[in-house]
């Protein structure tokens, strides 16, 4: 076999393993993730839950996961059977990546504020402690919302769009340079860093306290497991963007493109697991969470089997008195 059927070998053997895993890891992930970040809205919108501010949190970032597991995931799972609209309209290909960068950045910062939101709760400082409050939480998320949305990625109306191929890609070099970019400073770069050093102050902190609630507690418990979480998954696409941002205008051979297009194929995964596990984060962190799942799907219970009273004809005696044998 001589070298150039062998590295066509390779390269169709590599687009295989990259079609597969976008085959079989997206569905699962996909049901997995939707079912896990309802459930999340569910609890964290109980009014006993979203009267906290760290619940705020939580409850606007699994909206975040939810939207960005939803536009993410469907269409390049429609892609592989040539279904995928956005392949084919461009204000829906501008429109999949918009929503898909803007939510998942939007879900690492309010787990950032949650971060910060426990760093002032656990202060001894009396004035610190204020900051953790729901009205402030309340205007965080609708400025960061606002900002989120108008902001960040609104150059991706420009740099996305269907090319002769009917591939949805950014149309120059320079476009995926500057998404890069924005994507370290405001999602998988430099919020992660923040969140680690922010929770392990907190960690300090409730050391030398005692006055803390079971739930405060608990919301402390399943925002450090969540960061963990969230830092362990960040590492392979922030190493991916970064790698991506030196080589950006280097000339790369079929075999490497292949390559790279794998490595992020399987980075891209991991980021799309993570957006779908926070609800079984939370599940086998706080015992408090299963309780409130368990009262939901219980409520739920007894609303669809409840037995109605069967209303009585008063104007008819024989519904009124009992029948004799």
């Amino acid at each position: 076999m001589s070298a150039n059927s062998s590295t066509s070998v390779q390269i169709a053997y590599l687009n295989f393993i990259t079609r597969e895993i976008n085959r079989y890891v997206t569905i699962p992930t996909f049901i997995f993730g939707s079912i896990g970040n309802i459930l999340n809205i569910l609890v964290f919108s109980r009014s006993h839950i979203r009267n906290n501010p760290c619940s705020l949190y939580f409850l606007f970032g699994s909206i975040n996961n939810l939207v960005s597991v939803i536009v993410g995931l469907i269409t390049p799972f429609l892609g592989l059977y040539n279904l995928d609209p956005t392949q084919r309209i461009n204000i829906l290909c501008k429109l999949r990546f918009y929503f898909r960068f803007t939510t998942i950045t939007l879900s690492t910062w309010f787990i950032l504020f949650a971060c910060i939101d426990r760093y002032f709760s656990t202060s001894i400082d009396i004035t610190r402690r204020s900051w953790s409050s729901l009205r402030i939480a309340k205007r965080t998320v609708i400025f960061a919302s606002l900002f989120g949305f108008l902001f960040p990625y609104t150059e991706l109306f420009y740099c996305y769009s269907v090319n002769r191929q009917n591939v949805c890609t950014y149309t120059i070099l320079t476009c995926k340079m500057i998404n890069e970019t924005v994507l370290l400073i405001f999602n998988s770069g430099i919020p992660p860093i923040i969140m680690v050093v922010i929770s392990y102050l907190t960690v300090q902190q409730i050391k030398h306290i005692h006055f803390h609630s079971n739930r405060d507690t608990q919301l402390v418990r399943i925002l450090l497991v969540q960061v963990f979480v969230l830092v362990l998954f960040a590492i392979p696409i922030t190493s991916q963007k970064v790698y991506s941002y030196i080589t950006i205008f280097e000339t790369k051979s079929p075999l490497r493109a292949a390559i790279e297009s794998l490595i992020i194929q399987i980075c891209t995964a991991a980021s799309y697991i993570y957006n779908s596990t926070t609800f079984y984060v939370y599940s086998l962190t706080s015992k408090r969470f299963r309780k409130e799942v368990s009262q939901i799907f219980a409520c739920q219970y007894w609303r669809t089997n409840i037995i109605h009273p069967r209303q009585l004809n008063t104007s008819n005696p024989k519904e009124i008195l009992p029948k004799i044998n």
